[in-house]
């Protein structure tokens, strides 16, 4: 009774007082991981408290409203203007926006080269007409070379003999066109709401005039080109109509929108908008004592919170550095709550800097699309997807570091928004509901559970906190869409972005668990077909574990998936291992000891290996690796010292290691080591069944095997008595059929 404890203080003694050469590293490492805490402790405080502008925190935390009465006197204690509300702004935009002009340029090119092709039109017509003397040659000629231009109108070509009234009137027609001006289209353009029209011919701005006055191609061919050409003929209908098909087919777009120049001249007309419409000046009174509240007073307060922060930095440093220090202790002590619970729930977490990366990485995201959604694009804060971060770090993390990541990032992004704790009762409320819906979620495709309930959760608690606030019913409407939206998309990114963090941080979920489950599994399936006798110990071993390890609280899909996979490196050399040998003579009875204990080691690093490629998660990769631990191959160890070795050579007979360091390792190896031998019994009765059950625990225990994962005495028991009723279900005795007695 008192041998197995001193046994393992002994152990630890040892390597206290004689550190082995690799030990040295770990004060090295320790450091570093100290040092990269502090570092994402101190990258979280400095990035919230300094992305948002300070006097989003600093504005009085409730203004009177309007037609209250003042409980006291507020006196300007410094000049301030008077800021417009972000109604009279928008007026204003829309005001100074009615003036700006969609500039065109002229482009002279494409009016020459119109001139210069109808003047080529009369050239050739000219020149046909002189070198050809039949009518009937020279309506054959014009159809060649004029194919755009009708019947109707070749033959009068044919029978004029001189083209300069023609070519006269259909020049005029086009330098009256372009006067004004052809734009190909005003359509799909970001200005369609502007009416007037600026075109600028180089850097001189020459006509100002509005939309309607500008020709479309469409427009200029159908109505202004006809309308010209009817009356420079004076009525000649085929003669209007000649110069009609003559000029539509050289007619082209002669302005072209300047988008850079219009988007410069809108930026600075908007910045020129004064953003406040008076000032108080310093002693001023503001509200009197016992006096109604009036909508301008209120407009004056609120722009005294405003210029608070300003004042403070301009005449009162000291001040605005107590303002600055203040919101920094507010996110320290945000941060240092979330430290804490995970230091008392969650060590493993909180001593993990990959997984103290994660959570950081995806609460600080948190707070930047809060920022870039409520402050940059002027969007509803019910549109910041609080829940992502609380689906996925429950996934990923466990429902623990969830719950305690959506209340570290409501509170923060309700206090940033004006201390607005309407945004972050709402935000809280559907993360821990998104949180507790994915907790036991094992296949993607029930995700449409979470999407339900959060969208759900956003819709009631908008209702309630819109309507105690009496808004508007159109407002509520609006606002609980944007709930349905962010719970959609939150669940959608979540599931988009959860191989991702798989991948980046190493951590593997359920969900690919129960996936690599699937005795489907490429490599599973040939397992099965290349070492039968190694699959079916693999299926006993694992539900051997899956039941301790749910005894234990321990992980019990990655304790079974982990047996499933732990022996795939016995398909390089399957024979020679006993599992797989049918009956067949062993192949070790031609080797040496030494050769035997080579290709039995193999198994473990070729697995691993496999693994590898496979692209199966480390953690199991791991379990590959330990779950032989160091153990001496005592079969082979004892052949040779058969055979004349001295003890000196027990090291060549272990197992490389290293030892298990999870309690799913520690119980994976003695699921394999109990299955193994239990089936070395020729009379597995149940008393036999726990005797070597008892005996290879204490063994692996007393070997040290056990010293790195963290499984208990209590611990050990309760496995033991897990795997006893498996074990004899496994090999219970059965009722001989008459036939086969009497074939004995």
């Amino acid at each position: 009774m008192f041998k197995l404890p001193f046994l393992r203080w002994k152990v630890r003694l040892r390597k206290l007082f004689f550190p082995q050469k690799d030990n040295n590293k770990k004060p090295q490492k320790k450091t570093l991981n100290k040092i990269l805490r502090l570092f994402l402790a101190l990258a979280s405080l400095l990035f919230i408290s300094f992305i948002y502008p300070l006097e989003s925190m600093y504005q009085p935390p409730q203004l009177p409203q309007e037609g209250e009465i003042a409980k006291e006197e507020i006196i300007a204690p410094f000049a301030f203007p008077i800021l417009k509300d972000s109604e009279e702004l928008e007026k204003d935009k829309k005001l100074a926006l009615s003036n700006l002009s969609i500039i065109l340029k002229r482009k002279k090119n494409i009016t020459d080269s119109a001139f210069n092709s109808v003047e080529l039109f009369f050239s050739k017509l000219d020149s046909l007409n002189k070198n050809t003397k039949s009518i009937a040659q020279r309506k054959e000629k014009l159809t060649l070379v004029f194919p755009f231009l009708s019947g109707e109108i070749i033959r009068l070509l044919a029978d004029e003999k001189s083209f300069e009234r023609l070519k006269s009137n259909c020049l005029q027609i086009l330098s009256k066109i372009y006067k004004i001006g052809v734009v190909s289209d005003f359509q799909n353009r970001s200005f369609d709401n502007l009416n007037s029209i600026l075109i600028l011919d180089g850097n001189k701005e020459i006509l100002i005039t509005t939309k309607d006055k500008i020709l479309t191609l469409s427009k200029a061919k159908e109505e202004r080109l006809l309308s010209l050409a009817w009356r420079s003929f004076k009525n000649d209908g085929l003669y209007a109509k000649t110069a009609y098909e003559i000029l539509s087919n050289f007619l082209a777009p002669n302005l072209e929108l300047d988008l850079e120049e219009t988007n410069k001249r809108k930026e600075e007309l908007l910045a020129s908008i004064p953003k406040h419409k008076g000032l108080v000046l310093k002693g001023e009174k503001i509200v009197e004592k016992d006096q109604k509240v009036t909508r301008s007073e209120l407009e004056k307060l609120s722009s005294l919170a405003s210029s608070k922060v300003k004042w403070s930095f301009e005449d009162n440093r000291w001040e605005f550095v107590l303002l600055i220090l203040g919101r920094m202790v507010f996110v320290f002590s945000i941060i240092l709550i979330l430290v804490i619970f995970l230091y008392l729930f969650k060590r493993d977490v909180l001593f993990d800097s990959s997984k103290l990366l994660m959570i950081t990485i995806l609460i600080l995201s948190g707070v930047f699309l809060a920022y870039l959604i409520g402050f940059k694009w002027q969007l509803s804060e019910y549109l910041v997807p609080v829940a992502l971060t609380s689906l996925l770090l429950t996934i990923l993390l466990g429902v623990e570091v969830g719950l305690i990541a959506t209340f570290t990032l409501s509170i923060l992004l309700g206090m940033m928004h004006n201390f607005n704790f309407n945004f972050t009762l709402v935000s809280l409320v559907a993360g821990s509901v998104g949180a507790y819906s994915v907790k036991e979620v094992s296949h993607r495709y029930k995700f449409y559970r979470p999407m339900l309930y959060v969208c759900f959760v956003y819709v009631v608690m908008i209702f309630l906190m819109e309507s105690l606030k009496f808004s508007p019913t159109s407002k509520v409407i609006e606002y609980c869409g944007y709930g349905i939206f962010n719970g959609f998309i939150s669940t959608v990114l979540t599931m988009g972005l959860l191989p991702l963090f798989e991948s980046l941080f190493n951590i593997t979920t359920d969900i690919t668990l129960l996936e690599l489950s699937d005795l489907n599994n490429p490599l599973l399936k040939r397992l099965a077909l290349v070492a039968p006798g190694t699959y079916h110990h693999s299926i006993v071993v694992g539900n051997l574990a899956e039941a301790a390890a749910k005894d234990l609280g321990a992980n019990t899909l990655l304790a079974r998936v982990s047996a499933y996979y732990h022996d795939i490196g016995k398909m390089e050399k399957p024979e020679y291992f006993v599992e797989n040998q049918m009956g067949f003579k062993s192949k070790h009875k031609k080797l040496s000891p030494s050769m035997s204990a080579l290709i039995l080691e193999s198994h473990v690093k070729e697995g691993a290996e496999m693994a590898k490629k496979a692209k199966l998660p480390k953690k199991i990769i791991d379990i590959i690796k330990e779950h032989h631990g160091t153990t001496v191959m005592s079969y082979f160890y004892n052949k040779a010292l058969e055979q004349g070795a001295s003890e000196e050579v027990k090291d060549e007979y272990r197992y490389p290691g290293p030892k298990p360091r999870s309690k799913e390792a520690g119980i994976l190896m003695l699921a394999d080591a109990v299955e193994a031998a239990s089936r070395t019994l020729e009379d597995p009765k149940a008393s036999r069944i726990k005797g070597v059950i008892k005996k290879i625990i204490m063994d692996k225990l007393e070997l040290g095997e056990l010293d790195e994962c963290d499984l208990t005495l209590k611990d050990l028991h309760a496995i033991e008595e897990s795997f006893v009723p498996i074990l004899i279900g496994v090999f219970h005795p059965r009722v001989d059929y008459p036939q086969l007695v009497e074939e004995k």
